[in-house]
């Protein structure tokens, strides 16, 4: 996956905030940020998906259900990603 540089304008009290819970947790701003940008692409692929099989909206859950209820070697940002390009790959196809 190739990578670029973005700029960010936030506020400066949230981004200290951000910077020390990033430190405790031992993941850089970057992936932070990296992670919230796929939690909104996999948000809006899951409504399409719902959409597409007329399921109506997905009942939030806690966050303890999730963590327990997924498989164990699980790569849920790779398998988000493989159906997304499987998708995109779908909907370019129609076009042609």
């Amino acid at each position: 996956m190739v990578k670029r540089k973005l700029t960010l304008s936030i506020d400066e009290e949230l981004l200290s905030e951000v910077k020390k819970l990033s430190t405790l947790e031992g993941i850089s701003l970057s992936k932070i940020v990296e992670e919230y940008f796929e939690s909104l692409v996999s948000e809006r692929w899951i409504r399409d998906l719902c959409d597409d099989f007329d399921l109506g909206e997905l009942e939030p859950t806690t966050e303890l259900e999730i963590t327990k209820n997924i498989p164990q070697g699980l790569d849920a940002a790779k398998v988000v990603r493989e159906s997304r390009e499987g998708r995109i790959r779908s909907i370019s196809n129609t076009k042609e």
